[in-house]
C-alpha cells in the first residue's frame, strides 16, 4: 500500500491550482473554449465606475460580475451593462445565460431583464438566499 500524506492547504494557491487542473480535465472533453467578455463605465477622468464580467461558453453565457459604484447607481449603467454583455455573447454563439445573485444584490433587477430563478439555496450562507438564474438569449 502507497504510503501517503493529506495536508492542511488554505491558501489561494492550491485552489487556483486546482481549478487549472479541473478546467484542464474538462478541456479534453469539451470542444469548446471559455471566451472571456466585459465591459466597464468610465467617467470623465477616465476612473472605472462600473463594470461587467463573464465568460461565453459554448451555447451559454455565464455571467460572473455586475457592479456599480454606489455613487454611480440610478443612470442605467447596469442596464447598459447587461444588454451590451449579452449582445455580446449572442454574436459569439450564445443562446442562453446563467448567473447568481445574493438576495440583497440584484434577483429582481435581473427578473426584470428576463432572468428567472432556477434554483436557491435557502439559509445562504446563514440566513441568505442565493438564487441562480437563467434567460434565454
Amino acid at each position: 500500500m502507497r504510503q501517503y500524506e493529506i495536508v492542511s492547504d488554505t491558501s489561494e494557491q492550491l485552489s487556483d491550482w486546482l481549478k487549472d487542473q479541473v478546467v484542464a480535465f474538462n478541456k479534453s472533453h469539451w470542444p469548446v473554449q471559455r471566451q472571456n467578455l466585459g465591459f466597464r463605465v468610465d467617467n470623465e477622468l477616465g476612473e472605472a465606475v462600473a463594470g461587467i464580467a463573464g465568460r461565453c461558453f459554448g451555447n451559454w453565457l455565464l455571467i460572473d460580475w455586475l457592479w456599480v459604484n454606489p455613487e454611480e447607481r440610478g443612470q442605467g449603467y447596469a442596464n447598459d451593462l447587461l444588454y451590451k454583455l449579452e449582445q455580446a455573447a449572442k454574436d459569439l454563439g450564445a443562446i442562453k445565460a446563467v448567473l447568481d445573485t445574493l438576495e440583497f444584490q440584484a434577483p429582481d433587477f435581473y427578473r426584470r431583464h428576463g432572468y428567472e430563478e432556477v434554483f436557491a439555496l435557502a439559509d445562504y450562507p446563514l440566513d441568505g438566499r442565493r438564487s441562480y438564474m437563467v434567460k434565454a438569449l
